[in-house]
């Protein structure tokens, strides 16, 4: 990731991440931001910022836009909660609160919390 201008900042982080066939770029952290849409400067920040990291622009277009909100706490919750109380058979494991390190960290924290769930199923 890129956090220095002029291709990125903190609020404006710029990175590509490979997903199969595509790459994601982005991107921005707009702590409290609602809108729902991207907004157009954006859009051509992140265009440029593409540009800059060696996509070339002019023959890849993007293929969609979106906007993700990203909760997240001071640490992840990875855990088996102890404390539910609905009926014994029931078991709930948290995995939340990432933030904008989800796409980093799912697939290791998912495997996590499958093992917590696969221990809960033997006892």
């Amino acid at each position: 990731m890129i956090e220095s201008p002029p291709f990125g900042s903190e609020t404006h982080p710029c990175y590509m991440i490979p997903r199969g066939d595509i790459i994601a770029v982005g991107g921005t952290y707009l702590e409290g931001d609602g809108e729902a849409n991207v907004r157009s400067e954006e859009r051509k920040q992140i265009l440029e910022n593409a540009r800059v990291m060696g996509i070339n622009t002019e023959k890849s277009n993007p293929i969609g836009n979106w906007v993700g909100y990203r909760p997240y706490r001071p640490s992840v919750r990875l855990e088996h909660d102890g404390n539910f109380s609905f009926r014994q058979e029931v078991k709930v494991v948290h995995n939340y609160g990432a933030g904008g390190s989800g796409w980093t960290i799912y697939y290791g924290a998912a495997r996590e919390a499958s093992v917590l769930v696969e221990s809960l199923l033997k006892h």
